[in-house]
């Protein structure tokens, strides 16, 4: 089944109306973060503060034992991996946990990047085919939201469901990425 169609039919499955008329600007980005995952890369969750809770929700819904049996997929909080990266400013600084994660993931990783533009977003947007879903910013390859949207919360909750059928259903091979 092609993508755009398995999208457009879980949100009407799941009453998520807000988001048939998204669609259109969330595939084409979700297509690349499916193919990286496809591919066997890592994902690395990287929130602003307000959002943190949302890395948290994220790794314990793609892993969740009752509901993905085959295996665990490689997602990571990055902060949990490297701590120092809440205070690092400075362009050598960034560069030294670039290496270190190049290092790691033997350069076999992406960055996902959910919230407002903070300093951590241009050391994200190095990385090429990251997922950014940055508020109150509309970039290119961005899927935007408004931080001040009173359903921000229910908006994410409801696009981690969609992320996750998408990604069981791509690894299973019932959509064509």
């Amino acid at each position: 089944m092609d993508l755009n169609r398995f999208i457009i039919d879980l949100i009407r499955k799941k009453s998520i109306k807000w988001m048939e008329e998204r669609r259109l600007d969330f595939v084409p980005l979700l297509s690349i973060f499916l193919s990286e995952i496809i591919e066997g890369k890592s994902v690395l969750i990287v929130t602003d503060d307000e959002r943190e809770w949302y890395a948290d929700f994220i790794i314990n819904k793609i892993n969740n034992f009752n509901e993905f049996k085959p295996s665990f997929i490689p997602f990571y909080k990055l902060k949990a991996i490297v701590p120092q990266i809440t205070i690092a400013r400075h362009p050598e600084q960034f560069d030294m946990i670039e290496d270190m994660l190049n290092i790691s993931f033997n350069e076999n990783y992406i960055f996902w990047y959910i919230g407002k533009e903070t300093s951590l977003l241009k050391f994200v947007r190095r990385k090429e085919n990251s997922f950014f879903w940055i508020m109150d910013t509309d970039l290119s390859k961005n899927f935007y939201l408004k931080s001040i949207d009173p359903n921000l919360d229910k908006k994410l909750l409801e696009l981690g469901d969609i992320l996750n059928e998408s990604i069981k259903a791509a690894i299973f091979a019932e959509v064509e990425i």
